[in-house]
């Protein structure tokens, strides 16, 4: 289970800017290869209580090379796996992924025994990148502990993925002439993923190499950012700084990696408070770092598309307003490392 939002009903604006964690992820959300492929519907779960096994007799047989679309075979007769069962097809070599991470993967998902795949990424020819705690349970704690370059295949029970109901729902849709819902299947589901890259919750240090460029600025909003680039950083609020009445973006070091664009997902180290000083939170101290996808945030932080890999910045977001049963809650600031850009 994630630790508590810093600010939840400031970043929900945002869409849950995850500045210091959002917990779980919407079920009613999209499933398709150009968003977050599998989105959560099941609770969470202690990927550490799982029984998960490297291989399964009954796993079909998949075809075709890395990088296109996988065949699946399926062995007469055999019945899924009661376990969530990942078999590495390819090993790769690069970072080391945790259930707290992201990825960028290629996939392709099936329902048990079924004849075509429900949903793929190579669709429109590119790979996803999302966090994982925004994915079912099954993918989380399958994915955690593989390597960027790894090809599996994943046999998911029901309760790490949709469950059972689904199934029901798609015969009661198919027996009254409807369409079956391609982003809600059912039972057991296997995947293949190819992980073309990502990052671990325990990234840290990537704007070591940034270049400074906006200290003046900060420092004339009368806030101060402490920690050498590369390094744990901490932001103070003025007594005398004017709270925000907009969304700000400043780019206080500016690195040399990758632009977030708009269907970025990106991993940040994040420090930051309520402009009262009420709600301290720091991701370094924590020694996990944050994920925000640009799918949702963009819209409200547009100012983030555009920023390299390896930049500082400091954000700043106005106070809102209470809605429904919702609090108003007051400005706040943060410092933040982009520390990677899937």
């Amino acid at each position: 289970m994630r630790r508590t939002p810093l600010s939840l009903t400031v970043l929900a604006a945002a869409a849950c800017l995850a500045l210091a964690g959002c917990s779980g992820s919407s079920s009613s959300s999209k499933a398709s290869a150009s968003e977050t492929p599998v989105p959560a519907a099941t609770a969470p779960v202690d990927c550490s209580t799982l029984t998960i096994d490297s291989d399964s007799e009954s796993l079909p047989t998949i075809g075709g090379d890395a990088g296109a679309q996988p065949t699946v075979t399926w062995k007469k007769g055999a019945q899924a796996p009661k376990n969530l069962t990942v078999k590495t097809l390819t090993q790769g070599t690069g970072a080391e992924i945790d259930a707290a991470g992201a990825v960028k993967a290629h996939y392709t998902g099936w329902q048990w025994d079924g004849a075509e795949p429900f949903d793929t990424s190579f669709k429109t020819g590119a790979p996803v990148a999302f966090p994982l705690e925004n994915v079912i349970q099954g993918w989380k704690c399958g994915l955690a502990g593989h390597h960027v370059g790894d090809r599996v295949v994943m046999s998911i029970p029901p309760e790490l993925a949709y469950g059972n109901k689904a199934a029901q729902d798609a015969q009661a849709a198919q027996a009254g002439g409807a369409r079956k819902r391609q982003n809600n299947p059912a039972g057991t589901l296997v995947f293949v993923v190819e992980i073309v890259d990502g990052a671990s919750s325990k990234i840290s240090g990537s704007s070591a190499t940034a270049t400074m460029e906006g200290e003046e600025a900060v420092s004339q909003r009368g806030m101060t950012v402490s920690g050498e680039l590369g390094q744990p950083a901490t932001i103070s609020i003025g007594a005398d700084a004017a709270q925000p009445t907009q969304s700000e973006i400043i780019v206080l070091a500016r690195g040399s990696g990758p632009a977030i664009t708009e269907s970025s997902t990106i991993m940040m180290n994040v420090a930051g408070n309520f402009w009262d000083g009420s709600r301290p939170s720091n991701t370094w101290e924590q020694q996990t770092a944050e994920t925000i996808s640009m799918a949702q945030a963009q819209q409200t932080l547009p100012g983030l598309i555009g920023i390299p890999e390896g930049s500082r910045i400091v954000v700043l977001l106005p106070p809102t307003q209470a809605t429904g049963q919702q609090q108003g809650t007051p400005a706040s600031a943060y410092v933040m490392d982009v520390e990677k850009v899937l």
